[in-house]
């Protein structure tokens, strides 16, 4: 497993979950985050240490990662997990400019220019493996969703465009496609409060309900520990992105009849 770790979006959800699970391998963790990362310090215990820094500004991020270096004191990440997002709620013909900057700031841009900093110190390293956590928007459409969506698909072209144009360093780089989870971090919209979308979301999911941080970790660390890999997206959704005509509502009850 790596022994140092480099996470954004470390301070909840999914990005505190691998802290989390990293430093209880025994890795050092570093978490790259706009909020403090206190609870994510409580949760991963003293190997974990959080670092302010909003992905929406280039300025920032040059900032972090020459305190990364000071941390480590020059030595590169062997894993750096990319899960920063942040999504914004509304109508595609409504959607204001503000909200549309912000998510293309954060979910693209902030993740181009983590990536350009971490391939840097990982080429000079001469390995190492970043994961992108992108979503299973970036192949379906979600209604109310559409910037989030576009920037999901960003996300999963950029990390086979990294793949191949890292690959000759010996930096693998491949991506997570989450489907639905049942807690989301305070960045992104809630749009399963609606007791529909709820239905509709788990009647989609063949497995019958709403994934758990630990299955994406898992995922996670198979990739840490992946060869011969690079370029690809691992979809764990419980096979909601196989659903077509599939058995819900009254005819999923009936699959349960004795």
């Amino acid at each position: 497993m790596p022994a140092r770790v480099l996470i954004t979006g470390a301070s909840s959800g999914l990005g505190q979950a691998c802290a989390a699970a990293f430093c209880a391998d025994g890795a050092e963790v570093i978490g790259m985050d706009r909020s403090p990362g206190d609870a994510t310090a409580a949760a991963a215990g003293p190997r974990f240490r959080g670092m302010i820094a909003d992905l929406a500004d280039a300025a920032q991020i040059e900032r972090a990662f020459e305190q990364v270096d000071r941390l480590w004191q020059g030595r590169s990440p062997d894993l750096f997990v990319a899960c920063a997002s942040i999504s914004r709620a509304g109508h595609f013909l409504d959607m204001p400019v503000a909200d549309i900057d912000a998510q293309l700031a954060v979910n693209v841009r902030g993740m181009i220019l983590c990536g350009q900093q971490v391939g840097r110190r990982m080429k000079t390293a001469g390995r190492g493996r970043i994961v992108h956590i992108t979503s299973v928007a970036a192949s379906t459409a979600w209604a109310t969703e559409p910037v989030y969506g576009v920037t999901k698909g960003a996300q999963a072209s950029l990390t086979q465009a990294m793949a191949i144009e890292l690959a000759p360093f010996n930096i693998q780089v491949n991506a997570i496609a989450p489907g639905p989870l049942e807690v989301n971090s305070a960045s992104m919209v809630g749009t399963r409060a609606d007791p529909e979308v709820l239905r509709h979301d788990l009647e989609r999911t063949p497995m019958g309900r709403f994934g758990r941080a630990e299955d994406i970790v898992r995922a996670v660390r198979f990739l840490a520990q992946a060869t011969w890999m690079t370029g690809q997206t691992i979809v764990v959704d419980g096979g909601l992105l196989a659903t077509g005509l599939a058995y819900i509502g009254g005819l999923r009850q009936g699959l349960k009849a004795p």
